[in-house]
């Protein structure tokens, strides 16, 4: 039996966070396994079928934005240093019926499709007319 003092001393600790993830791919490439390394508690070993990445992508983003969400604003930061450019394998853009825009990115198995506010569209299609007539040396 838990006692009340024994449960809230369990919820008011931090629970366990990521400290490192090491990856390999599956030598026949169906799998990704992924070791999650936790403070507190000892790692966890995954293993997701190629094509449950996408899933597992998109969850973890939308989540991301929920908790973005429910915290304080703050002020803008720089981009974040950890971030890995990875290659795109194809990039689409589309407009359902009600005239929202949409941006689907393919990387490796995964295509993850994001809305695109009016304004940040306008902002992107600048900036890759400017990175296309310099590379072309044609002006826009």
């Amino acid at each position: 039996m838990i006692t009340n003092e024994t449960q809230t001393a369990q919820e008011a600790r931090e629970p366990p966070f990521v400290i490192d993830v090491f990856g390999e791919v599956a030598p026949n490439g169906k799998a990704i396994g992924l070791r999650i390394r936790r403070s507190e508690q000892g790692p966890v070993d995954l293993c997701l079928r190629i094509q449950d990445v996408q899933y597992m992508v998109s969850i973890m983003l939308a989540l991301s934005c929920e908790a973005k969400r429910l915290q304080v604003p703050q002020e803008p930061e720089a981009p974040p240093s950890g971030a890995i450019p990875l290659p795109l394998s194809a990039i689409n853009v589309g407009q359902d019926e009600h005239d929202q825009t949409f941006l689907m990115l393919e990387v490796g198995a995964a295509a993850l499709m994001f809305g695109v506010p009016q304004a940040a569209l306008e902002e992107v299609g600048q900036t890759l007319l400017a990175l296309s007539a310099r590379t072309t040396g044609k002006p826009s």
